[in-house]
């Protein structure tokens, strides 16, 4: 089998990839790296589904960032209306969840409730966004859906419960450069765990934008890690390429 990477949660529609778009994306496919683009708010859900059209590659998710919590009920009904027009191109409802850096989390929680409902609806997976509030996340979804809590950098303990109960976690390329998140990874076992980028956010070399290819990066980082319980390289890769298949359903 060729290597096969996965990017399981970046933002290829941000403006920031305006320039140099259609080289990242073929420099993935060189390096057989695929991509999940997560489109979030009216402008950034319209521009991933613009993505995925003239990219017929590039899996989708589509959803709302606790950033926009002051957004009215018109938007947020927007954005809901958006998925389930597009509900066959899309592979989850996400990123959705909760921020500790944000305000108003009562009006937080009321709008990331409305979009577990969706995900119910259109039987989809949920890729959270949990940040400083990971366990308040869990407990709102009480699981009614499978989730991918993205970018997690919550405890261990949850981690364990997470997977324990069919949830799954994303290892972003903060593991590049986080002492915390290698130590998560240490203490994990493989069950479960995706990885990712957030592109062009989070970038593990100073300086640079990030890109879906830094997943590779992620992936070597991990096997760092595991290769002192035995596991090769090989091993990381499929369990994690694997993972990534089977919490969004792709064939």
């Amino acid at each position: 089998m060729d290597r096969r990477y996965m990017d399981a949660h970046c933002h290829l529609e941000d403006k920031r990839f305006n320039r140099d778009r259609g080289e990242v994306i073929r420099a993935c496919r060189e390096k057989n790296v695929e991509i999940v683009t997560s489109g979030v708010g009216v402008g950034g859900c319209r521009r991933a589904l613009e993505i995925k059209r003239k990219y017929r590659d590039i899996y989708l998710t589509l959803g709302f960032h606790p950033h926009s919590v002051r957004a009215d009920d018109k938007v947020v009904e927007e954005v809901c209306k958006i998925i389930r027009d597009n509900e066959q191109d899309i592979l989850a409802v996400g990123e959705v969840g909760l921020d500790i850096k944000d305000e108003n989390l009562p009006r937080q929680r009321e709008i990331f409730q409305r979009f577990i409902s969706l995900a119910e609806e259109l039987d989809k997976p949920l890729v959270v966004h949990g940040r400083g509030l990971e366990r308040e996340c869990y407990n709102v979804i009480n699981n009614r859906v499978v989730s991918m809590f993205h970018c997690y950098s919550g405890d261990e303990k949850l981690a364990r419960e997470l997977v324990e109960n069919g949830h799954y976690i994303s290892i972003s390329t903060l593991v590049c450069i986080s002492s915390y998140h290698r130590h998560l990874v240490k203490n994990l076992d493989l069950e479960n765990i995706l990885v990712e980028t957030d592109s062009p956010y989070l970038s593990p070399v100073r300086g640079k934008k990030n890109t879906p290819l830094n997943v590779i990066k992620v992936v070597e980082e991990i096997y760092k890690i595991k290769k002192e319980e035995g596991y090769s390289y090989r091993e990381v890769l499929e369990s994690i390429y694997k993972n990534t298949k089977k919490f969004f359903s792709i064939e």
